[in-house]
Order: C-alpha cells, then sequence, then structure tokens
C-alpha cells in the first residue's frame, strides 16, 4: 500500500491499493525518469476523428475513411522523440554501431518496389559507392533523436525501460512503458485540433516547401538550415525546398514549437513507430482503442521526417514497413500506458 500511495503522489495521483488491483493513476501531470532525463506529458482520455478529409491538401488513400476513435484511458507519452543519450543508457548502443548492424545484417527485407533484398543493398541503390556505414551516420548527439533502429528493437527498449522502472520500485503495478498504438499517437499529436498539422493546415508551394511548418517542424525544407552537425546529406539538388541548398540531418530535440499538449517533434525530425500492424484502409465509424489489424507484414510509422516532403509532415500521414526495417529518419517516442 505504501509503494502505491508514495508513486501515486510522487506524480500528482491518488491510488488506491485494493483486492481486485489499483485505481488507474490520473494522468495529470509529466512522469519523468529522472537519471535519464525522460519526460513523459499527460495525454488525457478522449475522442477524436483520425484520417483526414478528402480536401486536406497533400491527403493519400490510406488515410480514409475518417474515423471516429475514442481513447478510454489517458496516459502519458514521450516530450519528445527518444535520444541518443536515452537509448544507449538503456541499450548499450550508438548510431554508430547501429549502423554497422544495418550493413552487416543479411536478413532479406520483402520490398514492394525491390523484393527481397538485405538493408545493405537497400541503401546501396541510394549510394552508388564509397563507405555505406558513414553514409547511414547522420547528426550524432546526447540531444539528437535515436535513429537506425527497427521495430523488433524499439519494443525491446520499452520491455527493458519497464523491466528497469519496476526494479527500482518507480513503476506502479499494472503500468508499463510501450509504443503508441497508431490511434494514440494521432490523437496525441493533434492535442485537439482538426487541422492537417497542429497549428493549421497546410498551403503546399513546392515539393519541400510548405511555410507553416517552419515554425513546429524540421523536414526537408529547413532541416539544413544552420545545420552544423558533421554528417548528413547534401541537399543542394532537392526541387522545391522552402530553403535552398546546404547540408541536412536529424536535428537536436525540441528546438521547435511543441503542440498544446507540450509534445515536440511530432511533425518532423524521426517519425515513431507504433505498436500496429499497417492496413491500406483506417477500419471507418466509431471505434474504441484501437489496435491495428491482427497480423501484417508491415508495422505502422508516423510522424515525417527531416527529409520528408511537405505533404508527409501531417498528422493524419500514415507509413508503412517491414518490423526489421532500418532508415536514418526512424526512431521511437516512448508511451506508459495501464497494461492491457
Amino acid at each position: 500500500m505504501n509503494f502505491f500511495l508514495s508513486a501515486a503522489r510522487r506524480h500528482g495521483a491518488i491510488l488506491i491499493a485494493a483486492v481486485f488491483g489499483a485505481i488507474p493513476l490520473r494522468a495529470t501531470a509529466p512522469w519523468v525518469i529522472s537519471d535519464l532525463h525522460l519526460k513523459l506529458m499527460p495525454i488525457p482520455a478522449g475522442s477524436f476523428i483520425m484520417g483526414s478529409p478528402s480536401d486536406e491538401a497533400g491527403r493519400e488513400s490510406n488515410e480514409s475513411p475518417q474515423t471516429s476513435v475514442t481513447i478510454s484511458r489517458a496516459f502519458w507519452l514521450g516530450q519528445t522523440a527518444l535520444t541518443q543519450a536515452q537509448w544507449r543508457a538503456v541499450m548499450g548502443t550508438d548510431v554508430t554501431q547501429e549502423a554497422k548492424q544495418t550493413v552487416a545484417d543479411n536478413t532479406l527485407h520483402d520490398f514492394a518496389k525491390y523484393g527481397p533484398i538485405t538493408l545493405r543493398d537497400y541503401f546501396r541503390r541510394q549510394k552508388k559507392e564509397g563507405d555505406l556505414v558513414a553514409y547511414l551516420i547522420g547528426n550524432v548527439g546526447d540531444n539528437v533523436p535515436m535513429y537506425l533502429i527497427n521495430w523488433y528493437q524499439a519494443v525491446e527498449f520499452c520491455h527493458r525501460l519497464t523491466e528497469r522502472e519496476r526494479a527500482a520500485g518507480r513503476l506502479p503495478a499494472g503500468y508499463e512503458f510501450r509504443l503508441p498504438t497508431a490511434a494514440e499517437w494521432e490523437y496525441a499529436c493533434r492535442a485537439g485540433t482538426t487541422t492537417a498539422t497542429y497549428i493549421g493546415d497546410l498551403d503546399i508551394k513546392g515539393t519541400y516547401n510548405a511555410p507553416i511548418l517552419d515554425a513546429i517542424a524540421w523536414y526537408g525544407g529547413n532541416s539544413s538550415v544552420e545545420y552544423t552537425g558533421k554528417g548528413g546529406r547534401d541537399t543542394s539538388y532537392w526541387k522545391g525546398k522552402q530553403y535552398s541548398g546546404g547540408i541536412a540531418a536529424q536535428r537536436v530535440v525540441a528546438t521547435k514549437a511543441p503542440n498544446a499538449w507540450g509534445l515536440y517533434d511530432m511533425i518532423g525530425n524521426v517519425c515513431s513507430w507504433c505498436s500496429d500492424w499497417y492496413a491500406d484502409v483506417l477500419p471507418g465509424g466509431a471505434v474504441r482503442d484501437p489496435i491495428g489489424p491482427a497480423s501484417g507484414t508491415l508495422r505502422v510509422e508516423r510522424g515525417g521526417t527531416w527529409f520528408g516532403f511537405a505533404k508527409w509532415e501531417r498528422a493524419a500521414k500514415r507509413f508503412g514497413e517491414p518490423p526489421g526495417f532500418r532508415d536514418t529518419d526512424i526512431g521511437l517516442r516512448v508511451a506508459l500506458c495501464p497494461v492491457k
């Protein structure tokens, strides 16, 4: 009883232990893991419309039919994408090691465009010659998002973090860290808004040019601006950029404006793995706490990217990739939720 009460008080909630378990914590204040400098923001229960309307600029067919979603239980979601320092503290590897593993891996992945190939061959199609490991290493730093991790690794991080915090007595029974569902992610991204981004709709002026994004997102149109990291990609040949030229890469987290629920980089920088299997359509109608299809071959990613087109940088945008896939724009954002 003392453990539950003390844990609850630390996070601004009242928790009553009983024979049948515990009343859920009220997600009303941030959840902080101090030694990791990891802050998760409270996301209230509620409802929203998932997907995009037919007239939204940049929309794609997999964002329909629009679906009325109820998120019945409050949860917490990482204030930022997981950083390289946070990943290293729990998993013990860094971007360079993950780049080497990507190149060394002989696993075949079935890409619709290429058929079964290794990630090494997939990236070699982009870089015809030279050091492939160096090509994969972009921005490196403690406060830069972690990238080059696959879905299995993202799930394993959440599992290890759960065990770590339980062992330290900081995680009440009945709670776990995990990847958000695609619905939870979009609900948190929108933060009560209904437009393409959480500050308004897009006016797409070019492939990499939607000026409203400048305030909230690092994307293909601006990720080269004042970039000083060692790694990165030459964007001088990219057409239709908001800002011309320059080397671009992943950017330090929380340097653009957050949404109304205090979440940074929900659009742009690196996208995040979600727990769901991918489907070409949304469920439609009215659903409660959807978790995606029961099976599949691809997992969902959400959030747009540092090299993304303007049309990708929207709350409704969904990607699907093989769960073993890695790329320089894929990371994770941790959720803290009641165990299902």
